[in-house]
């Protein structure tokens, strides 16, 4: 139920008219970080879209009291920050290596990504061998090396499809997408995340597990960073 103010110790959620904080999608978790304003400390517990252009706010007071109309200013959990868009930016390099090593059919069917840590599914109907599964790990380290440089555009969905751009099967995108290309067309997805300004920037990716998750399904995971 909305409320006009909440105390120490509460959970409510807060919408703001801007924020700087990256709500959770494109299998990216939520920022961390806190909202502060005159007398209050907000930590935030979780970011979400629940319609598209509302962006709420889940948050435990800290400290004061917070109430609806109050000025507030959001402030990122910087390192969070950064080793998320190496994870999202590593996720990127695990689908290019996965794509070169297997052929175009395995393709995206779902991912999460956050601090330190990928998980990326994809269509495969079979288990990986151990071969095959190194020479992914050594292709997507072999772009971090290469300093790749990670650029974003913002264009018409049929000038991204054109450049040859991956999009997720069933998404609903509008009619202007965000492109992420690293190493030009190499990777080249629509993406609404964060990202490294290059793929050095990415640190070590160590794959740490593969499996099933379905009967045309295969799951990766790793650690990033």
């Amino acid at each position: 139920h909305p409320v006009a103010s909440a105390g120490a110790g509460q959970i409510v959620e807060v919408i703001l008219a801007e924020t700087a904080l990256y709500a959770e999608s494109g299998g990216q978790v939520a920022d961390k970080g806190v909202i502060v304003g005159p007398g209050y400390e907000l930590e935030v517990l979780d970011v979400q879209r629940p319609v598209p252009g509302l962006v709420s706010h889940t948050v435990e007071v800290t400290t004061g009291e917070v109430a609806v109309d109050q000025p507030a200013t959001t402030v990122v959990d910087a390192a969070n920050r950064r080793a998320a868009q190496q994870a999202h930016s590593a996720t990127h390099l695990v689908h290019a290596a996965l794509r070169d090593t297997l052929g175009k059919t395995a393709t995206q069917a779902g991912s999460l990504n956050r601090a330190g840590y990928l998980r990326f599914d994809f269509t495969w109907g079979q288990a990986l061998s151990d071969a095959t599964k190194t020479e992914i790990e050594e292709i997507a380290n072999n772009a971090v090396r290469d300093n790749l440089e990670v650029t974003t555009r913002v264009l018409s969905l049929d000038e991204a499809k054109a450049a040859g751009a991956m999009a997720l099967f069933g998404e609903k995108y509008g009619e202007t997408v965000r492109m992420v290309d690293i190493g030009g067309p190499w990777s080249r997805e629509l993406c609404g995340g964060t990202h490294v300004g290059s793929s050095a920037e990415v640190g070590l990716v160590s794959l740490v597990g593969e499996s099933s998750v379905g009967a045309s399904n295969r799951r990766v995971e790793a650690l990033v960073g």
